[in-house]
This record gives structure tokens, C-alpha cells and sequence, in this order.
């Protein structure tokens, strides 16, 4: 009876009884745990008690652990039991699942590694080089580049082939770039291309052919390249003369006359452009062009006409529409808009727009008229003030998952967690932000700072709809690494922020287009020492340092400052800034640089208005 009593209590308080139990993870964690310390036997006990208690644990459903056991098996010598778990073990995270574009999966990459390295030691040299030219890859990723350049080592002792094709990939020792076929030499651009570096894409296509000869994909890299190196003249000069049906070519000549300042030639090249494909494209850029001559009720008819309602065209609508002050037309479309893009950098301004059409006040667009920096200053505090707050749940459910995640965290693998919020251990609802919030707050508790930012992306749309959640879009993680720098060089921290946010999005061992870390220190400033500013307390001493420079250099001017940080001094004295450092977005005429650069202000505004 007295039993009775108390379940009937703790139901009245809204107290349940249930946990989640992790000890399949805990287990798992300790045969992991065992072989990093080289000890080999206690691992393999540990898997096969995992193994025969926990059937059904995710982990091993998934075939994640059987990759660990794997390695367990080839640590010991035990190469066949090794080569048996590794043919099973492809696990495929969901990001992979979703992918748009076909990438490796890292974690079969990695399997196929050491796949030949059992290969190459069992003596069948020809199926370990099978494995290994697996691993070669067509395009850049910073994840993978580290087993390809081991894979290159061992394979340049079976072929010398690969030997050259480390120097030319690694070393760029463009030297070797005769012995490679036509083939590989289109590999090897593509390869070039997704590491931006351009200039040595269009040497590797001269190296293939003349430009008429090239195959047409690869005359629009060709054209895109030069385009990206400011290389206008070049591009009008190669699509002079165009064949039937070569369109992207025809726009990107269109594109080569606007970044010239041709503003003529590009809108008579946009009207030409016919193919259902690109048109829309065509008709934004035009609408783009006669938007910046202030000619609104052209760029009004021309956008009007397009078929496609992506957000760059319904921004650009809204804008035509204020500078307009067409009431009706900015209200119909600003509602659709707040729905569909409430994460758009320029949400805040469109939002103050309405409130103050709304309130009948003395010319609601003049705010519209102001500059970038100012107006994104401005806006986003007054839009913060317009977010509700999101009510947080903290029962006894919700603190019980939290426990149960971070518990998992705290052993200290990003890849475990992530794997335990895909599985369907945890009731989590896909659906429910407090879930969300669950998740990402797990991650960071755990002190992995990079998979929480990845995975904020996902929830941006949902989250930039409420005010305290938007921390979770602007986080201030590595706080004590970021207050040390900012003691020493006396700077704004949401200006230390803003670029770990654009360099690196919080990867401490990020390295990718020459810049390594939190803050995207030049790699040529490091002289090799990369591993050393994956410090976080190192890169952002160092990176600190350089930014205070540039502060003092514009005079605390903080726009110049973080433009110059980010892409050079060279791009910066492109752009035509007011006296007060301030500039008009719409001078910028390619569209991918506007938005990054619309991009930055507001990252640093919403820091700015959030945490000060």
C-alpha cells in the first residue's frame, strides 16, 4: 500500500521513472579506450563482451564499432579477422545520406586506408594498390587530404607515377605537369578548382589544350577562374566568338562586361540569353545592374518577369520595392519573405521597414537609404527587440536526455555523440526545437565547438525566430582563449569573433586556402608549423595580433578592418568607402562577394547587439 502511495505521488508531482541507458556506449568507449593505449587484448575482450551483451546497441547496428574493431584485429596481427570486420564495417552518417553533391564518406575512406595497409602487409601488393588508388582524390577536402597524402607515399614505391603526382598536388611542382595524360591533367584542375586556387587551374588547362579545344565543362572552370582573378578583358576576349547552345558561357561574357563596369554590354549580353536555364539568372542580374544606377522602375520590370522566386531575387524585390515606396507590393512581399528567410542578413532592415509603415510614421524608408555598416548596426538591435523568446522546457524528461548525452560527450568522441543522436535511443523528435536545443547544448557542454556550429546550421531558420536562442547562432566559445588575446591587443571582442566565425566556423584544426585555425592564419606566416596555431590560445594570440594591426592601420575603422583581414589588402582597394569608413553595398558588383560581405557586417552587428 505504502508503494502505491508513493507511485501515486511522484505521478502527481510529474516526476516519471524512466532513464536512458548509455552503457552500451560506456563499454563500447573502454575496448576504444584500451587499444589506444596498445592494449590489444583487453580491447578485444572488451568488444566481445559489447558484442554479446549489447546486440542491438546502435553503435555496432550501424556498423560504426565494427570499423574500431577492425583496427583492434589489425593492431594485433590478426589480419583476416581485420580485413572480415572491415568489409562490414560502412557506416554512413546522415549528412552523407542527404548529400546533394556525391562526396567520400569519410568513414569508408578511412576503412579503405586500412584496408590496404593489411593488403600491402599480407604481400598482395596488387589488391593493396587497388585500395589505395581509392583514395585518390578528383577534388579537395581538407578531411581526407591527410590519408590521400599517405596513401600517395606508399604508393609511389609500387609506381613512380604517384610520386609526381604528390609533387605536383602537394608541392605544386608544376614541373611534372607533361607527364600526365589529358585525362588526369582535367582531374587534377578539378582537384585545383575546389582549392581556389585558380591561377594554377588555368595553368593546368593551358597545359591541356587551347581553350577552343577544351571540353566545354572545362572552358566554363576556364571562364569562371579568370573571372574569379578579375581576369574581365580575358574572358571577353575567349567568348568572342560562341557556338550554338554554349549559354553559361554567353552569361559568364555578360558577367566579364558588368565586373568591367560595362554596364551596357553586360545587360545587352543578360537580354540575349534565352535558355530557360539561366534566363532567370540573366534577368536578376539586369534588374541587379539597374538597381545600382538607380533606375528602380527598369530593374522593377525587368525582376518582375522572372520565373524563379529564390531569396536573392525576393530581396531584391523588397529593395527595388523601398527605394519605390511601393506600400502595397513591399508588404505582400515582405510577409512571404519573414516566413521563408527570416536567417536573410538583411531580415532586420525589411522588418524596420514594416513597423514603421505599420505605425504610420514620416517616411518609413529612409533607413533604406543609409550605408551598410550603419544601417546593420541599427536594425539589428531594434529587430532583437521585436523577437519573442523561446520558452524552455527543463522537466524531468528533457534533464534526463541532456544527462544521458553529454555523459556520452564527456568521453570525449565528437563521432560517438553524433552517432548516438542518429539513432533512436534517445526519443529524440526531429521536429522539436527543444530537442535541438538538447542536442547542440550537448555538444558544447562536451567542448566540441566545431560540431555544435555544424549543427546550428541546420536549425538557423528555425532559430533566428527567437531572441534567446540566437546565442546558439552567434556563440562565443574558446570565451578564456578570446578574453586572453583581447587583454593583450585591446580589441572588441565581437571583432575577434566575427572572423573565427567567417575563418573557420570554430574548427580549431581548420586548414583550408592557405589558412590555418581559428582565426585563418596565412600558412606562409607559420613557416610549417601548422600543428602548433591549432592551438587555440597560439592562433588567437597570433591572430589577434595581425587583426590589431589592420585596426590601428584604418583607425579603429572596423568594417576596412575586417575586409582587409579576410581577403587582403588588394580587395580592399577595390571598393569605394564614404569617409566614415562606411560603403554602399550596392557598389559591389559581383553578387557572391555583396552577400559575404552583407554577410560579415551583420555577423558582427548581431555579436555586437547580443552580447554588449
Amino acid at each position: 500500500m505504502r508503494y502505491l502511495q508513493i507511485l501515486i505521488l511522484l505521478l502527481s508531482l510529474g516526476i516519471k521513472s524512466f532513464s536512458y541507458n548509455i552503457d552500451d556506449y560506456i563499454f563500447f568507449n573502454k575496448a576504444v579506450e584500451a587499444n589506444e593505449k596498445k592494449e590489444y587484448k583487453n580491447s578485444l575482450f572488451f568488444y566481445e563482451v559489447y558484442q554479446k551483451n549489447f546486440p542491438y546497441s546502435y553503435p555496432l547496428k550501424s556498423n560504426y564499432a565494427k570499423f574500431y574493431i577492425a583496427k583492434n584485429y589489425m593492431d594485433m596481427g590478426k589480419l583476416d579477422e581485420a580485413l572480415l570486420y572491415f568489409s562490414r564495417a560502412v557506416y554512413i552518417p546522415e549528412k552523407y545520406v542527404k548529400q546533394e553533391v556525391k562526396k567520400t564518406n569519410y568513414f569508408q575512406y578511412r576503412r579503405d586506408y586500412f584496408s590496404g595497409e593489411i593488403y600491402l602487409k599480407k604481400g598482395e601488393e596488387l589488391k593493396a594498390e587497388e585500395y589505395f588508388k581509392r583514395l585518390l582524390l578528383d577534388y579537395y577536402d581538407p578531411q581526407l587530404e591527410p590519408y590521400e597524402k599517405k596513401a600517395l607515399k606508399i604508393l609511389e614505391k609500387i609506381n613512380s607515377k604517384y610520386k609526381v603526382l604528390y609533387q605536383v598536388k602537394y608541392n605544386e611542382d608544376f614541373k611534372y605537369l607533361k607527364e600526365f595524360k589529358k585525362d588526369e591533367l582535367l582531374k587534377l584542375s578539378d582537384y585545383f578548382y575546389e582549392k581556389k586556387k585558380y591561377e594554377k587551374v588555368i595553368q593546368i588547362l593551358k597545359e591541356v589544350d587551347g581553350f577552343e579545344n577544351l571540353p566545354y565543362d572545362k572552358k566554363i572552370v576556364y571562364v569562371e577562374c579568370l573571372l574569379r582573378m578579375d581576369e574581365n578583358r580575358k574572358v571577353i576576349d575567349l567568348t568572342n566568338k560562341l557556338e550554338e547552345g554554349e549559354v553559361r558561357l554567353a552569361f559568364y561574357r555578360g558577367v566579364a562586361f558588368e565586373q568591367n563596369r560595362d554596364f551596357p554590354r553586360a545587360i545587352y549580353n543578360y537580354e540575349n540569353i534565352k535558355d530557360s536555364r539561366l534566363r532567370d539568372r540573366a534577368l536578376f542580374r539586369t534588374a541587379r545592374i539597374y538597381y545600382r544606377l538607380e533606375e528602380y522602375r527598369k530593374a522593377k520590370d525587368i525582376i518582375e518577369k522572372s520565373t524563379k522566386e529564390d531569396e536573392s531575387i525576393k530581396s531584391l524585390k523588397l529593395d527595388i520595392y523601398i527605394k519605390l515606396q511601393n506600400k502595397k507590393r513591399f508588404i505582400q512581399n515582405y510577409n512571404e519573405f519573414k516566413e521563408l528567410y527570416p536567417q536573410n542578413p538583411k531580415m532586420g532592415l525589411y522588418y524596420m521597414v514594416s513597423n514603421k509603415l505599420a505605425q504610420k510614421v514620416d517616411n518609413p524608408w529612409e533607413l533604406a537609404n543609409y550605408n551598410i555598416f550603419f544601417t546593420s548596426n541599427y536594425v539589428v538591435r531594434s529587430y532583437l527587440n521585436s523577437l519573442v523568446n523561446f520558452e524552455m522546457k527543463n522537466g524531468y524528461k528533457e534533464e534526463v536526455l541532456k544527462n544521458a548525452l553529454t555523459q556520452i560527450g564527456e568521453l570525449g568522441k565528437s563521432e560517438l555523440l553524433e552517432v548516438a543522436v542518429q539513432s533512436a535511443n534517445f526519443d529524440l523528435d526531429s521536429e522539436s526545437t527543444q530537442d535541438k536545443i538538447t542536442i547542440i547544448n550537448s555538444f558544447i557542454d562536451s567542448g566540441f565547438y566545431r560540431e555544435a556550429f555544424e549543427k546550428v546550421d541546420d536549425f538557423k531558420r528555425e532559430f533566428y525566430r527567437y531572441r534567446n536562442l540566437l546565442h546558439y547562432i552567434y556563440p562565443k566559445f574558446y570565451r578564456r582563449e578570446v578574453e586572453s588575446a583581447r587583454k593583450i591587443y585591446i580589441l572588441p571582442q565581437s571583432l575577434i569573433y566575427t572572423v573565427m566565425y567567417t575563418e573557420s566556423r570554430f574548427d580549431n584544426e581548420n586548414i583550408k586556402f592557405g589558412r590555418v585555425g581559428l582565426m585563418g592564419i596565412p600558412e606562409e606566416m607559420i613557416k610549417g608549423n601548422e600543428e602548433l596555431y591549432f592551438d587555440p590560445k597560439t592562433n588567437l594570440e597570433m591572430g589577434s595580433k595581425i587583426l590589431k594591426e589592420i585596426y590601428e592601420k584604418h583607425n579603429g575603422m572596423i568594417l576596412k578592418t575586417l575586409i582587409e583581414y579576410l581577403y587582403g589588402e588588394k580587395v580592399l582597394k577595390t571598393l569605394n568607402f564614404e569617409l566614415d569608413g562606411d560603403l554602399k553595398i550596392e557598389t559591389i558588383t559581383d553578387e557572391k562577394f555583396q552577400k559575404e560581405i552583407e554577410e560579415i557586417v551583420y555577423t558582427y552587428s548581431f555579436y555586437s547587439a547580443i552580447y554588449n
